[in-house]
């Protein structure tokens, strides 16, 4: 029967819109109790920070949406992996097997996962309860390493001698969200995919979902959710209203107001998810800058996927930009003159325009800068082959040739696939490859599910010195890189700064006509 639901299940999917944009209502932050100037002000901030380039942002207030940002070449009909925020889905998935009568908090993990534990196991292994994972205080030590090199996630995990007793010791760990995922598994007789697929995604009508598998064919659960950002923001959404959506309850209230609340040792993390800086907030939250906050005290949920490598204050600015300025009712329109200028000077009243109209106008042309440099350089390097050693992208070889947009990028992988990178100079131009997007964090099966084709949107510059520089972003994953080319003779210095460090990595390459 289980079967029978997950076929009449990825059936409908198939039939329903992928779209899944501009479903939730849209709204004017006025008519949401906030002027526009704020919305604006904090949208405009999250530019700002130069270890952080965002990809999205969605502003709910009310239910409805009152801001949103997706800076070119993002686009806000691409999904975007999410990492640990994957996290948070799981725990809805347990809370939903709860109130089936599946199992239980406090049921010992060993009931559902025996099979995988060592043959003899000791009390404190068999002690760990569902409670235990969902609060990461398995008392098992964490090793991130694991999951590069092994393949039986669940036996290798178990047969860990733990550090202390479940329940007192707290250490954040993705693998006892795999873990949930396995027990899930085992209990519905389908994947946790499956599973939120007919109980969360399709009540809520997210159509565009996917998530990453582990090799022993179990979903990752703590992480590889890849979703559209106005899916997460709808999820939001479906908690902050206590796990109801259009009237009908997804998730039971009591759970989700136990998932939000503070059930470490920390004091800081409820059942996978975190406590907010604020009282009474909450958080999904993954690597990167994958946020969903939820701010019950303001009827608010903010939205933001990002690629950093040093986080921000961004808790902090929704307080203080967004959330302390929000009424409880509607707020009037204010009208402003626009100036211009011509050589510094004002020369005349240009327009009036409302603050609504000035946030519409911003909200159309955000985006991450491009490359600086001219479109054409002294040296000719064009169908020239470079070899390259080994480096992060996963590069063998390069061939620069011209294109009718300014330049393109012959590239051939690791995998020796072969695609074109298609470059505009001072202007984003995008592509579609079969190879992978560039990933800071390798695991087995990565990319199991996902997607076989992906965007990538770029642009170039020449340097007086004839340097030749790339910036890369990979619009539907969530990671990009600047790049430089040098060639000197035969030799060639090939640097890369992904988006997500702060450190440019140097690899060497030579020149082979």
């Amino acid at each position: 029967m289980k079967k029978i639901i997950v076929i009449i299940s990825l059936f409908c999917t198939v039939l329903a819109s992928k779209a899944q944009i501009n479903e939730l209502v849209r709204s004017t932050p006025e008519a949401e109790g906030i002027a526009s100037r704020y919305v604006k002000q904090f949208l405009d901030t999250l530019q700002t920070f130069k270890t952080m380039q965002i990809h999205s942002c969605i502003i709910v207030r009310h239910g409805r949406v009152i801001g949103e940002m997706y800076p070119t070449p993002w686009k806000k009909d691409y999904s975007h992996t999410l990492y640990s925020a994957s996290k948070t889905f799981t725990a809805a998935a347990v809370g939903m097997c709860i109130g089936d009568s599946l199992f239980t908090l406090n049921d010992s993990i060993y009931k559902y996962l025996g099979e995988h534990f060592p043959e003899e196991p000791n009390d404190t292994l068999q002690g760990i309860t569902i409670r235990d994972l969902l609060t990461m205080q398995s008392g098992l030590p964490v090793d991130t390493r694991m999951r590069t090199v092994e393949r039986q996630w669940l036996r290798f995990y178990l047969a860990q001698k733990p550090k202390d007793m479940p329940g007192v010791l707290w250490a954040y760990d993705s693998i006892v969200t795999y873990m949930l995922s396995a027990i899930i598994q085992k209990v519905t007789g389908m994947t946790l995919m499956d599973f939120l697929r007919i109980r969360l995604f399709n009540p809520l009508h997210i159509t565009q979902v996917a998530w990453e598998e582990s090799p022993e064919g179990i979903t990752c659960g703590g992480w590889g959710l890849y979703l559209q950002p106005e899916s997460m923001a709808k999820f939001g959404q479906l908690l902050l209203r206590g796990g109801v959506w259009n009237g009908v309850s997804i998730i039971d209230r009591e759970w989700v107001d136990e998932m939000m609340k503070a059930q470490s040792v920390t004091g800081k993390y409820g059942y996978q998810m975190w406590q907010g800086n604020y009282p009474g907030w909450a958080e999904a939250n993954g690597a990167y800058g994958q946020y969903i906050d939820i701010i019950p005290e303001k009827d608010m949920v903010v939205v933001i996927t990002a690629c950093n490598y040093q986080g921000i204050p961004h808790q902090k600015l929704i307080k203080t930009i967004l959330a302390s300025h929000c009424q409880k009712k509607p707020v009037a329109v204010v009208q402003r003159k626009l100036y211009r200028k011509v050589n510094g000077r004002i020369v005349k009243t240009y327009q009036l325009a409302s603050d609504q109209e000035i946030l519409r106008e911003a909200q159309k042309k955000y985006a991450i800068p491009t490359i600086k440099g001219s479109a054409t350089s002294h040296k000719c390097i064009h169908n020239t082959t470079i070899h390259l050693a080994a480096n992060v992208l996963g590069w063998q070889r390069v061939i620069i040739k011209p294109s009718i947009n300014g330049l393109s990028l012959e590239v051939t992988d690791s995998d020796n696939k072969t695609y074109t990178l298609e470059l505009g100079n001072r202007k984003w131009i995008e592509s579609t490859i079969t190879g992978l997007p560039y990933n800071p964090r390798p695991f087995l099966n990565n990319f199991s599910n996902l997607p076989q084709n992906w965007k990538v949107a770029g642009c170039y510059g020449w340097s007086n010195d004839g340097i030749l520089n790339i910036r890369l972003c990979y619009t539907n994953w969530f990671s990009g890189a600047d790049l430089s080319i040098r060639i000197s003779g035969a030799a060639v210095t090939f640097t890369v700064k992904p988006t997500d460090s702060s450190k440019r990595i140097v690899t060497t390459g030579w020149v082979r006509d």
